[in-house]
Formats: C-alpha cells, sequence, structure tokens
C-alpha cells in the first residue's frame, strides 16, 4: 500500500470519527436529534477513539520499526468498536423510563460512521506495516 494511501486512510478515519463524535446525530427522537454526549457511557467511546487515532498517526510515523504498534492500535480498535456497539445499543435507554413515549426512538447515522471510522484508521494501521515504500 502507497503512503499516500495509509496517509489518506488515517485522515479519513480521523476525520469521521469527529464527524460522528460532535456533528452527526446517534438517535432520532421524532425530529429531535440525540448526540452522542447525551448517551451514558460516551466517554469511554471519545477516549478509545483518541487512543486510536494517536496510535495510528503513531504507526504511520513510524513504520516497521515498532512492531507492537499495530497490535496496540488492533486492540484499541476492537475496545473503540465494542464501546461504539455498546453506546448505539443503549440509544433507547436515553428516552424510556417509567413512561411509555408515543414516538419510538431510532438509531442515528453517528454510530456506524464512528465503527466506519475505526475500520478505516485500522487499515491506515495494516497500510503503514507493510507499506511498499518506507
Amino acid at each position: 500500500m502507497s503512503k499516500v494511501v495509509v496517509r489518506a486512510a488515517a485522515v479519513a478515519g480521523a476525520a469521521a470519527t469527529l464527524v460522528a463524535a460532535i456533528g452527526l446525530p446517534w438517535a432520532w427522537y421524532g425530529d429531535m436529534a440525540v448526540h452522542l454526549t447525551e448517551f451514558p457511557g460516551w466517554a469511554w467511546y471519545v477516549s478509545a477513539a483518541v487512543l486510536l487515532n494517536v496510535f495510528t498517526g503513531w504507526a504511520i510515523l513510524a513504520p516497521g520499526r515498532r512492531g507492537w504498534l499495530p497490535l496496540v492500535a488492533g486492540g484499541l480498535g476492537a475496545v473503540t468498536i465494542v464501546a461504539a456497539v455498546v453506546v448505539m445499543a443503549n440509544y433507547a435507554d436515553v428516552f424510556l423510563g417509567p413512561v411509555v413515549p408515543a414516538v419510538r426512538p431510532v438509531l442515528g447515522p453517528g454510530g456506524p460512521v464512528a465503527v466506519l471510522a475505526v475500520l478505516a484508521s485500522l487499515t491506515a494501521v495494516v497500510g503503514a506495516r507493510f507499506s511498499r515504500s518506507r
């Protein structure tokens, strides 16, 4: 994989993480958009995503020199995906309490974009590890 593709995947992963965390709603409740910070456990996802992007950048800047970086990035990628899925799975808990609402909450695009961002970052890490031009 060329350096340009690796860097583009890393930038796409970081940008998609930022858009998913700040810009996109993670659930819809009628016409109301519910963003990430309104969910329980959102800080776990954000922490894992930030660490994943830091290690992705580190793996791109030092390809092949540190063999443990792809393993750590892979572990952080798995933790980030699990955190995003847990937050996505609890979207109904934000709304549902003792009162049953007339409008059903629906999953928004933030969670799936967050998972795709992790996959882009992990693609950049693997591509940096096996890059043709070092």
